[in-house]
């Protein structure tokens, strides 16, 4: 038997005319690498809205951005494939000539380096570029790319004036804001009548609050209504491009309004005013300007809904004695009734709600005594399906300079209720029954427009919610024992006008709107949109409201 040798593989490979692949040649060690440089605060442009972590190029565009009073941050991540632990260098760099440059070497760490270059290094007006390398012990990587940015160390100048034109509560009145900066140049400015600035706003909020504005060559006028008589304030905060802000402040002294004191006014002009929810669910006075603070914001509206679109709320007259309207909201379903207070320029949500009383004992229309669990009315306010600001049901003429106090109306479980104005800022204990105890309320809507039936007393305009149709009651009696039998039943009162929930489904009445002596009906769509119906009748002695004119 003969036996065959086996060839070696690179022999067998050779013999078949095949070359041989030569082994591989094992790894080497790798230098660290240096990535994702990062400059902290990030360097920018306030105005502009523009930052980079790490500007690359300080001759492109406008520059490198600027960096305002602090200390900087450098990092940057290490890594590299044959160790886990390095040490960083970061190299600072005076761009100036004959600018130094200085180490910052970091302990032993991973793959995240950092230092801190205290603000004394940096010269006010300075441009500076920084790079950073790492070692595993062994091996030393390359210098990542220079990353620039500017400093400036100098707050804008910041001022608040006005002429000496007397300034009147409630009347538009104008100031002067001004800034400058010598390094970064001025951003933007941001006024307020309270002295308190919120942390990190910015110039581009201009696009949804009227507060901020450009200074065009330093100065920008701004139109402002005091909000109260006496001793008042504008506070101003202006930044320049690298973040600093400078701030001051003009107190000066407004007189008290000359304007007559008028149920449904909420900013001392002496008129009545609509408010209703816009898109975004803010309750605004239609036509304000949408960037101005709303007159009460959606994220305070009863209920955490963050709209007031769903939200019973009404407003005429005050339950603090005030010349301007209080506001009052509820949450349909929810247990309290909300008090927003006015600051005396129509804004009711800048300050916290409180919560009003619900009436424990109750009286019918004749003021003798029932027991309110049957007649409907429960501990809270959970059962409530409509709320009316009314006015006062002794006559609404003014005592002097004041308004007379206000009352509310309210439906519960179809009755119809009043209570009066209590204690400052709440309402009495005892409620009025003014309807029968039946539900007819159940499929009205309550309108207050104030006096509008030929009487000093307020009337009340009810529509129903089945057809539309608004039909006025009407007060009878004296101030001091007035009657209320027209409000037992809501579908017995005159025909005034027939506005259909479907084309029409928010309608409210504030009084004279159009400054012809009538209240108005308006009705409002869901973007906020009003169209006022203007009331037709006679002025004199009160007002007597028999229809409505085409919508203007």
């Amino acid at each position: 038997m003969k036996l065959v040798r086996a060839l070696p593989t690179a022999a067998l490979a050779l013999a078949l005319g095949l070359s041989a692949a030569a082994p591989a040649a094992a790894a080497g060690p790798v230098a660290p690498k240096v990535t994702a440089p990062r400059t902290s605060p990030t360097p920018g442009f306030a105005g502009e809205g523009t930052s980079s972590a790490c500007y690359t190029n300080p001759y492109s565009g406008a520059g490198a951005g600027w960096i305002g009073l602090g200390d900087v941050t450098l990092s940057a991540k290490v890594g590299s494939p044959s160790a886990t632990q390095f040490q960083t260098t970061f190299q600072l760099w005076d761009t100036a000539y004959g600018g130094k440059r200085t180490d910052f070497a970091t302990g032993w760490s991973g793959s995240e380096a950092r230092t801190t270059v205290s603000r004394d290094l940096l010269k006010d007006g300075g441009q500076y570029a920084w790079r950073a390398r790492a070692t595993d012990g062994k091996l030393t990587g390359a210098y990542s790319a220079w990353c620039y940015f500017r400093v400036d160390h100098t707050q804008p100048t910041a001022e608040v004036s006005t002429d000496a034109t007397p300034k009147m509560q409630g009347v538009e009145a104008t100031f002067t804001l001004k800034g400058t900066d010598t390094g970064s140049e001025i951003a933007c400015a941001r006024w307020q009548t309270t002295p308190i600035f919120g942390v990190g706003w910015k110039c581009s909020d201009e696009a949804v609050d009227s507060h901020v504005v450009r200074l065009t060559d330093g100065a920008a006028d701004i139109k402002l209504k005091p909000a109260t008589w006496g001793s008042q304030y504008v506070y101003l905060q202006t930044m320049d491009n690298a973040g600093n802000l400078g701030e001051a402040n003009l107190s000066y002294y407004a007189q008290s309004s000359t304007a007559p004191a008028a149920f449904g006014d909420i900013d001392a002009d002496g008129k009545p005013d609509v408010l209703v929810p816009d898109a975004a669910g803010n309750l605004r006075k239609p036509g304000s300007n949408p960037l101005d603070t709303a007159s009460a914001r959606a994220a305070a509206a009863p209920g955490g809904s963050g709209s007031w679109a769903g939200v019973q709320y009404t407003h005429r007259g005050s339950l603090g004695g005030r010349p301007v309207d209080d506001l009052l909201g509820h949450a349909p379903g929810a247990a309290h009734l909300y008090f927003f207070r006015n600051d005396g320029g129509g804004l009711f949500t800048e300050q916290g709600a409180t919560t009003v009383r619900k009436p424990n004992t109750c009286v019918n229309a004749a003021f003798e005594p029932i027991v309110c669990a049957d007649h409907g009315l429960g501990a809270d306010w959970s059962k409530v399906t409509r709320i009316a600001a009314f006015g006062s049901p002794s006559g609404d003429s003014p005592v002097g300079a004041s308004l007379p106090r206000t009352s509310v109306l309210f439906v519960e479980n179809g009755r119809l209720w009043l209570v009066q104005r209590g204690s400052v800022n709440n309402l009495e204990a005892e409620a009025v029954l003014l309807s029968g105890n039946d539900t007819r309320w159940a499929g009205y809507e309550l309108l207050t427009p104030g006096r509008a039936q030929g009487t000093d007393f307020p009337t009340l305009w009810a529509r129903s919610t089945a057809d539309g149709t608004i039909r006025a009651l009407t007060m009878g009696g004296t101030p001091e024992l007035p009657d209320f039998s027209a409000f037992a039943d809501p579908s017995a009162g005159p025909v005034l006008t027939t506005l259909a929930p479907a084309g029409h489904p928010r309608v409210g009445s504030d009084g004279d709107l159009t400054g012809d002596g009538l209240p108005d009906l308006w009705s409002a769509d869901a973007s906020g949109k009003v169209t006022v119906f203007p009331g037709t009748g006679t002025a004199a002695p009160h007002p007597t409201v028999t229809g409505f004119g085409p919508a203007v």
